[in-house]
């Protein structure tokens, strides 16, 4: 029995390395979005993560939905039916359809949103150009999530790496010569950071349905997939649904809270950005281990082995907690040198003040990055194995919890530490109800896929 570990760290690593480097080339496009706006003006770094986070937060429930045929994927895989791998993901094509046109409308709701939220005018107009383009670009975004799970869900990450490093290529050089005007490219400031962020999505998009569409041996296979299956669509949004509501509470909660900062004060709001995307170096890595684990998991899963299931869950978690150690130590030991990266020309006094506030919101996050590990493999993996529904309404409870307590302090002009303090508990209570519930074992008894549909 001891023979198995070792295999079940190999398999984690080799599903999980490209997955996490596809994560990371997110949280470098961030990155580089937030470095090159800080370099453009302060207005412009404070107004991108708020207008960002809500289009997303718009985005993310579909999102989450059309990303849930990795999981279908994973279990039809597990159950020695690899064949309906493509049928899966055009059912989740389809929904991106409605989908990104659900989310394009919504994108010219920018105008009554910002002027609730009543950040500074400067900031506020910033916010409400990046939400609409943003939103009217969703489309790639929710489909890239469907065709990605035709290959990760049968454990083929290599593919998607590449793809996602080759888009953050062209999303940094998009934003060097859109945001800045450079070799003759208009100077778009904040819209030039929204259009690359699009025009690099469209461009993973298109290179991963080609590699969709001509998978296999012909691209026969794949197209003979491509009909409507009405009983495929209807499991895709039953468990897909409750996966993505989840994701869109959690974005609601974090959407709210960076609007509430933004209302203490526009320096508050620039350190505040600037920490999360520091932050996403440390989860965005976790993610793709995360989703590696819910691909294992699902497989596991689909051939009724939630033994395994749990071992591969605990392993990749030791995995993701020795990463999340190394971050919150630097976070804790280095937040200067960190902040000093977003220096620019705007006075220094403003940056003192950014950067000194920043410091100490970075004791927080490394306080909270210690649980997130725990967070992020363990609600990943109830998510693969089907339990999204019970996932879905504890998360509804604790967010709505969450966003009482931040409308309270905001109500109260609490400031920023009660905010953070907040914040920090938070991510630590969830963290530990996901762990809990992935412990009673409950999820072990869950079937994504019909059983009969497993053996035939």
């Amino acid at each position: 029995m001891q023979e198995k570990k070792q295999p079940f760290w190999r398999e984690i690593l080799t599903i999980s390395v490209p997955l996490i480097f596809s994560m990371t080339s997110v949280v470098l496009m961030q990155f580089v979005d937030a470095l090159f706006l800080s370099w453009f003006s302060a207005d412009a770094i404070a107004a991108v993560v708020p207008a960002g986070m809500a289009s997303y937060f718009l985005i993310s429930p579909f999102q989450g939905t059309a990303g849930f045929t990795s999981t279908l994927v994973a279990h039809y895989v597990g159950a020695s039916r690899p064949h309906r791998a493509a049928s899966a993901a055009w059912q989740g094509l389809y929904l991106s359809l409605i989908s990104g046109s659900i989310v394009f409308a919504l994108g010219f709701t920018a105008g009554p949103l910002f002027n609730w939220v009543n950040h500074s005018e400067g900031i506020k107009i910033l916010e409400m150009r990046y939400f609409e383009i943003t939103c009217w670009g969703a489309l790639p975004t929710i489909a890239s999530a469907a065709i990605s799970g035709f290959f990760t869900g049968q454990g083929k990450t290599r593919s998607v790496m590449v793809v996602q490093l080759l888009g953050f290529a062209v999303n940094a050089v998009l934003d060097y010569l859109l945001i800045f005007g450079k070799s003759g490219f208009p100077r778009w400031g904040i819209d030039g950071a929204a259009v690359a962020t699009v025009a690099a999505q469209l461009f993973i998009t298109v290179v991963l349905f080609l590699l969709f569409f001509f998978s296999g041996k012909t691209k026969t296979v794949v197209w003979s997939d491509r009909a409507f299956d009405p009983e495929l669509f209807k499991r895709l949004m039953r468990f897909g649904i409750p996966n993505g509501l989840r994701l869109g509470f959690e974005m609601l909660a974090w959407t709210v809270f960076v609007l509430f900062i933004g209302r203490i004060g526009d320096v508050e709001l620039a350190a505040t950005n600037i920490a999360f995307r520091i932050n996403g170096f440390a989860f965005f890595p976790i993610i793709g281990l995360g989703q590696a684990m819910g691909i294992l998991v699902g497989q596991a899963q689909g051939r009724r082995d939630p033994a395994s299931a749990e071992k591969l869950t605990y392993a990749g978690f030791f995995m993701a907690e020795i990463w999340m150690i190394l971050l919150s130590a630097i976070f804790l030991l280095f937040p200067e040198t960190i902040y000093g990266f977003f220096r620019s020309d705007n006075p220094l006094s403003q940056f003192e003040m950014i950067s000194s506030t920043g410091i100490i919101i970075m004791r927080f996050v490394a306080l909270y990055s210690l649980l997130d590990a725990c967070n992020i493999i363990f609600v990943t993996s109830l998510q693969s194995a089907g339990d999204t529904r019970w996932t879905m309404l504890t998360s509804l409870i604790a967010n709505s919890l969450f966003l009482s307590v931040l409308a309270v302090a905001d109500k109260l002009e609490m400031g920023l530490w009660v905010q953070w303090s907040a914040a920090t508990a938070f991510v630590m209570m969830i963290a530990l109800t996901w762990w809990f519930r992935f412990r009673s074992g409950k999820w072990k008894q869950i079937r994504v896929i019909e059983s009969g549909e497993m053996y035939d």
